[in-house]
C-alpha cells in the first residue's frame, strides 16, 4: 500500500440521465485502488437542461452529496448543463468545481495530487486550486479536438496556461502526444494509455459460433464513426449473403440515417440497431460476435477497441489517431480511414481467413491494458511528479 492519495476531477461523468459517462475516468481510478493508491473523485455535474422539470429539480438544485460511489470516496455537486460548451460556462464549472474539491479537503483530507481528465474544464479548474490552496494536479487529456488540431482561440490560450503549472501532462496515444506538445512547449508529455476493467471485459462463458458470423459496432452514432462507411462495405460484400450480418449498438444524432441507408442499400434484414445499450449489454453483444469494427475518422485512443479485444474479439480500426496504439496484426486490421474497398476486404478476410485465438487477444488487451499495468503507470508517473516538485 501506498501513501500516494489522489483525487481524480473528471470534466464529464456519470449522471442519472447518462449514467455511462466518463466510464474510462472510472476505470482510472479504479485501477490505481488496484495497485494501492487512495482515490477519490470529485464532480459537477451537467445534467442536460433538456430534461429539466420541477420535479428533477426538486430532486437535483445544486445541492452536494457526499459518499462512497463505486467504491470511490466522491463529492458530486448534483446540478444541471453551466453551458460548458462555451467557455463562459467553462469557467462557471470551473468555479462549482473548486467549491466540491474545498469540499472534498474537508471530508477526506488534502490530496497529494489533482488528477485532471480533460484541460477543458477540469484541468483549468485544477490550475486554480493550485493557485488557491498550493495543490499539484497532473491533466491527462483525452478531447478529440486536441488529438485533430481543433482547440483554438481562448480554449487553446486557457489550455496552455493549464499545461504550464501542471506538474505533469499525459496523453492517451503517440498521437494526441505530438499534438500536446505543440502546446505544451517545453513541457514533456507522457503516454499512459486508457484501460480495460479486464474482470469484466471476459471471454462469453461458452465459445462463439460462426453462424451467423456477426460483425459488432458500438459507438455514440456521430459521422466522426465512419459508419456509413461501413455500411456500405457491409453491403458490397454481403448483401444477401445468408448468415452474415451487422449489428450496431449506440444512439446519437446519425441513427436514423444510418437507419435509412441500410434499408437504400437492400441490408435492412442483415443490419440490427440494438440503440443505447447500458454496460451488460454491450458486452452481452461483444459475447455474441465474431469481429468488431470501428471505422473512426477521428480517435484519441478507442477504448471500445481494447474492451472487445478483452472479450476475445479481433478488430477492424483505422489509423485516425488512436487505433494504431492498440491494433498489431496479431489481433487485427488497420486501415486508412475513409477507404471503403478496404474495409471491404478486411471484413471478408476476417469472415474468410485466419482464426484468431481468443485467448491471445485477451492477453494481448488484459497485459498491456489492463488495470495492473496501468494503474501502476499513472502512480508512478504521479509520484515522480510529486518528487519533482
Amino acid at each position: 500500500m501506498t501513501d500516494l492519495h489522489v483525487l481524480v476531477l473528471p470534466s464529464w461523468y456519470d449522471t442519472a440521465d447518462r449514467p455511462y459517462d466518463g466510464t474510462f475516468f472510472r476505470d482510472w481510478a479504479w485501477s490505481l485502488q488496484d495497485v494501492g493508491v487512495r482515490v477519490g473523485v470529485a464532480y459537477v455535474e451537467v445534467r442536460s437542461l433538456r430534461r429539466l422539470s420541477v420535479p428533477r429539480l426538486v430532486e437535483t438544485h445544486f445541492q452536494t452529496s457526499i459518499g462512497e460511489e463505486s467504491g470511490l470516496s466522491t463529492v458530486r455537486l448534483r446540478g444541471w448543463n453551466t453551458l460548458a460548451q462555451w467557455t463562459p460556462g467553462g469557467f462557471i464549472w470551473a468555479r462549482l468545481a473548486l467549491q466540491v474539491i474545498r469540499t472534498y479537503c474537508k471530508r477526506f483530507g488534502r490530496p497529494d495530487i489533482v488528477a485532471a481528465k480533460a484541460t477543458l474544464w477540469a484541468g483549468h479548474a485544477a490550475r486554480h486550486a493550485r493557485r488557491r490552496w498550493g495543490l499539484p494536479y497532473a491533466i491527462t487529456e483525452v478531447d478529440t479536438r486536441f488529438g485533430t488540431g481543433n482547440v483554438r482561440g481562448w480554449p487553446a490560450v486557457i489550455s496552455r496556461r493549464a499545461f504550464a503549472e501542471a506538474s505533469s501532462v499525459i496523453a492517451i496515444s503517440a498521437n494526441l502526444q505530438s499534438r500536446l506538445s505543440e502546446l505544451c512547449r517545453t513541457k514533456k508529455v507522457d503516454i499512459v494509455p486508457c484501460t480495460v476493467d479486464g474482470t469484466y471485459w471476459t471471454l462469453p462463458p461458452a465459445p462463439r459460433g460462426r453462424r451467423p458470423f456477426t460483425f459488432y459496432a458500438q459507438a455514440h452514432l456521430t459521422p466522426r464513426k465512419g459508419f456509413g462507411l461501413m455500411l456500405r462495405a457491409f453491403a458490397n460484400c454481403f448483401r444477401g449473403t445468408a448468415h452474415v450480418r451487422l449489428v450496431i449498438g449506440g444512439d446519437g444524432a446519425t441513427r436514423g440515417d444510418l437507419e435509412a441507408l441500410a434499408q437504400a442499400l437492400g441490408v435492412q434484414e442483415q443490419v440490427h440497431f440494438l440503440g443505447a445499450l447500458p454496460r451488460d449489454g454491450v458486452r452481452d453483444a461483444m459475447w455474441s460476435a465474431n469481429c468488431f469494427v470501428l471505422p473512426s475518422f477521428a480517435e484519441n485512443f478507442g477504448v471500445v477497441l481494447i474492451e472487445a479485444l478483452a472479450t476475445g474479439l479481433p478488430v477492424i480500426s483505422t489509423r485516425c489517431g488512436g487505433p494504431e496504439d492498440i491494433v498489431t496484426p496479431e489481433v487485427g486490421v488497420l486501415l486508412e480511414p475513409g477507404d471503403g474497398k478496404s474495409l471491404a476486404t478486411a471484413m471478408v478476410a476476417v469472415r474468410d481467413g485466419r482464426d484468431y485465438d481468443p485467448q491471445v487477444l485477451r492477453a494481448y488487451s488484459v497485459s498491456r491494458f489492463g488495470y495492473a499495468t496501468v494503474g501502476a503507470q499513472l502512480r508512478d508517473l504521479y509520484q515522480r511528479a510529486l518528487g519533482a516538485q
